[in-house]
């Protein structure tokens, strides 16, 4: 399997032979006297991702697996969007499907086309639902989607919400803003005194967001029974991270350098122990893609 959106399955013998995706990053342009204007890291911006797929009958009934998505697009759900390597993305909505048809019977039924699916990231409350083990999706009994079977409309046991997911969750944001933190250190580390300085209230800016999705992290995990590591792990980070604070609170011309300096140390040993624990959030990842949490 390539991946996976909430229920629906993408596969390479199904028909997906691309997948691009973007982030980017929302900065404040501010205006000074007799000087280029100077940017400020406001926060991050919603990732997306488009899919390219390929309708053809050997695949499946063309209309049918468009017509699949085209429901699954009006049903205005998040879903967890999960990688056939176990990487979990986080919650993505549907915002548009581009069809192209490339060959078509006398009466207009597509024979081969290729679909654009374009997915956007998804960052309020999500919880996934709860439907019966090797069932079709209600909603789909009946229908022409129900028997097309490509994308996979299956559902099958999974709990909600998944504890596993939320940690999961927590994980990515803190590590969003644990890296959008070190880029802005890095890009302030090369100036003078007054320049750090005057960079203070964005540093503890931008690592006060990391703050609240460590808190998250460390509680969903010490609900999960082999979760102590990771309860640990939300704990370590986040003392780091209050450390990187501490060390430029307060601070004045005279000491500024030496503080951040340590701040910014404080900040790398956040973000090595994070990294220090991939393997194990994607271990968790690939539960979730294998519908075992």
């Amino acid at each position: 399997m390539f991946a996976i959106l909430g229920e629906i399955e993408f596969t390479v013998a199904g028909g997906i032979s691309g997948m691009e995706q973007s982030g980017t990053a929302d900065w404040a342009e501010h205006a000074r006297i007799q000087g280029k204007p100077l940017l400020e890291w406001i926060g991050e911006g919603l990732d997306e991702c488009n899919l390219t797929i390929e309708l053809h009958p050997v695949l499946g009934d063309p209309e049918a697996r468009l017509r699949a998505l085209r429901q699954a697009k009006a049903k205005h759900e998040p879903r967890a969007f999960v990688m056939g390597s176990g990487e979990y993305l986080g919650a993505y909505v549907i915002t548009n499907i581009g069809n192209t048809v490339r060959r078509a019977t006398a009466t207009g039924q597509i024979q081969s086309a290729v679909v654009q699916l374009n997915l956007k990231e998804y960052t309020g409350a999500f919880t996934r639902k709860v439907t019966r083990s090797g069932l079709l999706d209600t909603a789909l009994s009946g229908t022409s989607a129900a028997a097309a079977g490509s994308p996979g409309l299956i559902s099958r046991l999974m709990p909600a919400p998944s504890t596993v997911q939320a940690v999961i969750g927590h994980a990515k944001t803190a590590g969003n803003m644990l890296k959008a933190g070190q880029n802005l250190y890095e890009t302030v580390k090369s100036g003078n005194a007054s320049m750090i300085l005057g960079q203070v209230p964005q540093l503890l800016g931008v690592t006060a967001r990391a703050i609240e999705p460590l808190q998250g992290l460390t509680a969903a995990a010490g609900l999960l029974d082999d979760g102590a590591d990771l309860s640990r792990l939300g704990e370590d980070v986040l003392s780091s991270v209050m450390g990187a604070r501490s060390a430029l609170d307060p601070v004045d011309l005279g000491n500024i350098v030496d503080r951040f300096t340590a701040s910014r140390q404080s900040l790398g040993q956040a973000l090595a122990t994070m990294d220090g624990a991939s393997t194990r959030l994607a271990g968790l990842a690939a539960q979730v893609l294998t519908r075992k949490a």
